[in-house]
Order: C-alpha cells, then sequence, then structure tokens
C-alpha cells in the first residue's frame, strides 16, 4: 500500500490455519456458502460446549441442532448496532460472521474508538460478548478468513483519514467503506452534504437538501466498484462530511499479494 500524511493502516494478515480450513469445510453444519469476512477461535474448553447456553445468548436463533448453532450478536457499534451472524460448533470452534452479500467494512467498530488506535472489530466483539454470556474462554489472538474470496491473505482497514492516495499490489477482491455522520448536520441544505469520491468520481454522495434523513445522524455502507477502487492502480481517495469535524469514514481492501 502506497500511504501519504498521518494514514492508519491496519493490516490484518489471515494466519489461516489448514487445519481450521479442512475442518470447517469439511463440516456441513458450517455455511460455507453463505459466509463472507469471518473472525474465528476455539474455546479453551472443547470437551463439553453447551449449545443451549450459547443460542440463549444469541439476539436471534436461526439454527438450533445436536452439534451447532447459528444465530445473530446484537453488537453496539457507533450510531446504532451491527448485527453479525455467530456459528458455534459442539467442537468448540466459535466463528462470527457477516454474509457474503454484505461489506467487509462492517468489521469497523467506531464505538469507543480512539484517533490513532484501533484494537477490536465488530466480529472481535460479537464473539466476545457470547463467550461472557455463557461464562466460556478462549485463547488470543482471534483470526480472520473470508470465506467469499478463500485466495485472498491480506486485509487493510484505512480510517481517519479524508484524503489518501493507495496502490493495492496483487489482486484485489473487495474494497467496501463505511461513512459515518456522528452528530445532526447544522446549517443550510448547502452544509448538508457529504461524500466519498475515488479519483474524481464519486463513491458515495448524500445532500440534506434532497432528503432529510441526513441532516440526523447517519451512517451507510458500500462497494466501490470498478473501476474506483482497481489494483494495481494509485488511487486518490477523498471524503467530506457535512462539516469540518462531522464526518468520518473506514475502507477495507481485500486482496492477495
Amino acid at each position: 500500500m502506497k500511504q501519504i500524511k498521518n494514514i492508519i493502516l491496519i493490516f490484518i494478515v489471515f494466519c489461516f490455519a489448514m487445519f481450521f480450513a479442512k475442518t470447517i469445510k469439511a463440516e456441513t453444519t458450517f455455511p460455507v456458502g453463505d459466509a463472507g469476512i469471518s473472525a474465528y477461535t476455539r474455546l479453551d474448553n472443547t470437551a463439553s460446549v453447551d449449545l443451549k447456553a450459547f443460542a440463549d445468548s444469541c439476539f436471534t436463533i436461526e439454527k438450533l441442532e445436536k452439534n451447532y448453532v447459528i444465530g445473530k450478536v446484537k453488537v453496539a457499534n457507533s450510531l446504532g448496532f451491527a448485527y453479525p451472524h455467530i456459528y458455534v460448533g459442539a467442537d468448540g470452534w466459535i466463528v462470527a460472521y457477516y454474509l457474503k452479500t454484505e461489506e467487509s467494512s462492517r468489521i469497523m467498530q467506531w464505538k469507543n474508538y480512539t484517533a490513532g488506535s484501533i484494537n477490536t472489530t465488530t466480529l472481535k466483539d460479537a464473539i466476545d460478548d457470547i463467550v461472557a454470556k455463557t461464562k466460556t474462554t478462549y485463547s488470543e489472538p482471534i483470526k480472520y478468513y473470508d470465506f467469499a474470496f478463500p485466495e485472498a491473505n491480506k486485509l487493510t482497514l484505512v480510517v481517519d483519514l479524508n484524503d489518501f492516495y493507495a496502490t493495492v499490489p496483487g489482486t484485489l477482491f473487495e474494497a467496501s467503506y463505511n461513512v459515518v455522520m456522528p452528530k445532526k448536520c447544522g446549517g443550510g441544505s448547502a452544509l448538508q452534504t457529504m461524500w466519498l469520491k475515488s479519483d474524481g468520481n464519486a463513491v458515495f454522495e448524500s445532500s440534506g437538501g434532497e432528503n432529510y434523513k441526513y441532516w440526523l445522524p447517519y451512517s451507510s455502507f458500500g462497494f466501490y466498484n470498478s473501476p474506483n477502487f482497481d489494483a494495481g492502480i494509485n488511487h486518490h481517495i477523498t471524503f467530506k462530511g457535512c462539516d469540518s469535524s462531522n464526518g468520518i469514514h473506514a475502507t477495507v481492501l481485500i486482496y492477495k499479494n
């Protein structure tokens, strides 16, 4: 990644264990075809996994079977809540994931975010939440994998910068964003505008003058469409909140290098 200014880049190398890959993919209980960006670990005590307790700790339950449970976990984030899926197997594997149709940028955890430091994601928080509720434990670190793009080995998270240049080496599989307006946007309609651009081309754009909802605190997710973030090209990404102090964004890149 080429970078300028005080850019915050979090590189997460997918240290994907082949044992885990073979185990999960062999287990028809895990929804490999549905899952996208995922965080996984294994419980410390795998001898006795109480799946009913995990199911009861979910916000919603989708499946509770003899060998596994799938549900959703409610995670506080920025202006509302994130609802990642959670899978727990009787063998102790626990996976928090978003669907492959959902943006990987949903992993950005804005709650309690401190500029210059990222120490969690919404997926990690989902695992921490359900583990705490079930009084179980796991050993760090949590690892990440993208079931939608098995060949990917890098994830880069860019936050806290309204103007940066970036070149993705290798093969780019997904580029997605999350724009957030934490406070009500004041002033006239000319000021009630926010946008995200790549090389001057609009990726996301909204105006309070066109739709009243953008006057209020707001969060949106989306994808960079080709050629807005093609690999091997030095892209200029710019972001504008509704005013100089109201608006933040994150960009997530999934690629192989």
